[in-house]
């Protein structure tokens, strides 16, 4: 492939491969830039289930314009393999990040800031991430954070199952609905497959965050590890049990973490 043209993307090498398909780093003739380019693997093209879960991933993300979302350009078929032309990030996933050693109080701060702010500007759009996990937050060179990998948002209510294969774990679990997401990251409500609104994001956050601060997953029921002070408050009710007793909105989240670290300005979201 590389070398190829794919319409107006000459690839240049391969950066990702996953269950899904290929990324790779092209440049777009057309706009003068680079961009990372995501096609379907072949063998998946009369996949029906992973065919929505690929159209969904564009759609969800194209739905805005925001610096702490990968930005997909555009969408479309090349022979027949739908591909995502998307924003181009240097950096590394907070999978990675948190494999490499100790993040700093202040860091996490800066990471749930970020985050919480595009989840303002996801949620006013009605969609719903669903696999909120350090694995799906990318930490570029320059500090911010990019919310990728929405092939699982919710933007309507669809009765189609995901791959059991796929890289995200998926399965029905009651005849009320279908589980999907990452299990150590769900909100209980996400376990149970009932409706889900925005606060099960924050409460998936509030997971990653712990994961952050103590380099352990949170278990309720069993004695809390110590939490960084002024943020512990904040993950607590980030992963309280019930949603009626996290914050309502990432909003709200995003005010309460911006007490713990003041003067830091963000972005306000503006949905396109």
């Amino acid at each position: 492939m590389i070398g190829k043209m794919v319409l107006h993307y000459r690839i240049l090498e391969e950066i990702g491969r996953g269950s899904m398909g290929i990324v790779f780093k092209a440049e777009d003739t057309l706009h003068g830039r680079l961009v990372a380019l995501k096609i379907i693997a072949e063998k998946l093209v009369d996949d029906p289930q992973m065919l929505h879960r690929f159209e969904r991933e564009g759609a969800a993300a194209s739905a805005l314009r925001h610096p702490n979302v990968c930005t997909v350009y555009e969408s479309g078929e090349w022979f027949g393999r739908p591909y995502l032309a998307m924003e181009l990030l240097d950096g590394e996933t907070l999978e990675q990040r948190k494999a490499a050693g100790p993040i700093s109080s202040a860091e996490i701060i800066d990471i749930a800031i970020d985050v919480t702010s595009a989840l303002e500007a996801t949620h006013a759009i009605g969609v719903i991430h669903r696999d909120i996990k350090p694995a799906n937050l990318f930490l570029t060179t320059t500090g911010q954070v990019k919310v990728l990998d929405f092939g699982l948002a919710k933007i309507k209510v669809s009765s189609k199952p995901v791959r059991q294969d796929a890289p995200t774990a998926s399965m029905f679990i009651t005849t009320r609905g279908m589980l999907v997401g990452t299990l150590p990251y769900m909100s209980p409500e996400q376990l149970r497959a009932e409706p889900l609104d925005g606060r099960s994001d924050l409460y998936s956050l509030g997971v990653v965050l712990h994961e952050l601060a103590t380099g352990e997953l949170p278990i309720h029921g069993r004695q809390p590890l110590p939490l960084p002070a002024g943020l512990g408050p904040v993950i607590a009710k980030l992963t309280a049990a019930e949603a009626g007793m996290r914050y309502q909105t990432a909003g709200e989240a995003r005010e309460a973490l911006q007490r713990c670290a003041p003067g830091r300005e963000t972005f306000e979201h503006g949905a396109l």
